[in-house]
């Protein structure tokens, strides 16, 4: 009897593409997030220039950003109020909201332009307080990502992730792309936090940042 409820569940959301767009990341150098991201941007100006003219100027400005990424920080923090407003407002906009998603480089080697930057991680806050199923479930029936790894399975992920030792943690490995899906507790706005992580970027990454 649990069958028809969940097939009737999976034809209202329908198979969205989200997980697969923000794969694409993995791997980018800082202009080419940048580039991707401001696509995303003039969508939303597009729209806004015609009706609001000062509030798209507005949204322009805060939208701008480093002309290269800092050394001593690498890492790209979208938001709904900076460059990330594009991509934020679409990016699973039927399930969750989103606020911010964070892309971490594997900084460029020195003196080797073969090795720029490039995106090993990133970190996605969700707001899950209008899902209509699970957060997992959604991410398995919707988002087209496989069954997680056994709870209790000895995975070791290519990072240190900042994870709370009191919550679980659900673990995908596929290929080349680790997942994780934990719990946040104690926030109003972000009750939950992905990671989506390119172990290939990490294995050939010098010296990764800590998370």
């Amino acid at each position: 009897m649990s069958f028809l409820p969940g097939l009737l569940l999976l034809l209202q959301l329908g198979i969205r593409n989200d997980i697969v767009e923000l794969r694409q990341y993995l791997g980018l150098t800082y202009p080419s997030v940048v580039q991707r991201l401001d696509e995303k941007d003039q969508i939303l100006l597009r729209n806004v220039q015609p009706l609001a003219p000062q509030q798209a100027a507005q949204m322009r400005q805060r939208m701008q950003v480093l002309d290269h990424l800092p050394a001593d920080h690498p890492m790209l923090s979208a938001r709904i109020d900076n460059v990330g407003q594009g991509l934020l407002t679409f990016i699973f906009e039927d399930d969750f909201i989103v606020d911010q998603m964070n892309f971490v480089f594997c900084p460029a080697e020195p003196g080797n332009p073969a090795k720029p930057e490039r995106v090993m991680t990133i970190q996605v806050f969700l707001d899950e307080s209008r899902t209509l199923a699970p957060t997992v479930s959604l991410l398995q029936s919707v988002y087209q990502m496989p069954p997680p790894l056994p709870p209790g399975s000895e995975y070791i992920p290519a990072l240190t992730y900042p994870f709370a030792p009191n919550l679980p943690v659900t673990v995908w490995s596929i290929g080349n792309l680790e997942a994780f899906y934990q719990p946040v507790v104690g926030n109003r706005l972000v009750t939950g936090q992905l990671w989506m992580t390119d172990k290939a970027v990490v294995t050939q990454c010098m010296n990764p940042p800590k998370l």
